[in-house]
């Protein structure tokens, strides 16, 4: 099992995060030269302005792995509020930014939760702009390894940075549905 951190973000009101640590070389590799070769997918077209591969990774080298570990994480997060549930993952895509490249500020609504996953944080890279959570808490600076799930309706950008070298990340979106409540036991 992965230890998750629960972390409140300061703003208008008090937002949860969850985050991990990953230690995974070998998947990281594979996802990056999968990211690598596929390119840009969409053009630019999305709220993502860099990089980006198409919407269902998960049957890809290294993004398979990544994709369980994600989903047991969303079944552990979701185990603490007392019910059961099954987890779709709805969508799974990779991205690669360099220098100045950004993602417009944005939701993932109706996705229960979203996740970022960083492969790697270059030298003065962007990090993760909460920007509805105002100038405490608000920006998540990445590390490598770093696996950071939110509320899919919590707003979020990446703000346009000069740093040398490719920022990769490998984002998802779930959905949860309760299928009974847990029993509490006295």
């Amino acid at each position: 099992m992965i230890e998750i951190q629960t972390k409140y973000l300061p703003g208008k009101k008090f937002e949860t995060v969850y985050e991990c640590k990953l230690d995974e070389p070998e998947m990281n590799k594979q996802i990056k030269k999968v990211i690598d070769k596929y390119g840009d997918r969409m053009n630019h077209k999305t709220n993502v302005k860099a990089q980006m591969t198409e919407w269902k990774m998960w049957n890809e080298p290294g993004f398979n792995k990544l994709a369980n570990i994600m989903i047991d994480c969303v079944k552990q997060i979701t185990n603490t509020k007392n019910i059961e549930v099954a987890v779709e993952m709805a969508s799974m895509w990779g991205m690669k930014y360099k220098s100045e490249e950004h993602t417009i500020d944005h939701d993932h609504w109706p996705a229960t939760y979203s996740c970022a996953y960083y492969l790697n944080a270059p030298k003065d890279a962007p990090g993760l702009l909460f920007s509805e959570l105002g100038e405490q808490g608000a920006l998540r600076k990445i590390e490598p390894g770093l696996l950071v799930f939110f509320k899919g309706d919590l707003r979020h950008a990446v703000m346009s940075t000069k740093f040398k070298g490719s920022r990769y990340v490998v984002s998802a979106n779930f959905y949860c549905f309760q299928i009974n409540q847990k029993e509490q036991k006295i």
